[in-house]
């Protein structure tokens, strides 16, 4: 996704830098500065997102049914396992014990 945007910058603003609008290339500079806000404003999406994910999971709300092990948050939903590692092996960053960080 990155990539792509990267791209996609790339293809636009060599299009917008016009010889016409020189010394001070106005419209370029506000392209590429708009294209800077819109990274901030998803960045900054992931990151509460992410935040919010976590929170979830601290709360239990992701917990998975783990055999012998008596868990009130635990749900059908997020799977049975035989163990904790099972878990973590088999759902990755699914698994409930996984935190996402920037």
């Amino acid at each position: 996704m990155a990539i792509g945007w990267g791209n996609l910058n790339g293809a636009i603003t060599s299009n917008v830098y016009r010889a016409q609008d020189k010394p001070w290339y106005r419209l370029g500079h506000g392209i590429v500065l708009a294209y800077i806000a819109i990274g901030w404003l998803c960045s900054l999406s992931f990151f509460l997102l992410l935040r919010k994910e976590n929170a979830r999971r601290d709360a239990g709300q992701r917990d998975e049914v783990l055999e012998g092990v008596d868990n009130p948050n635990a749900n059908d939903k997020n799977g049975h396992f035989k163990d904790v590692q099972e878990a973590g092996l088999e759902k990755g960053d699914q698994w409930s014990g996984f935190r996402y960080t920037l």
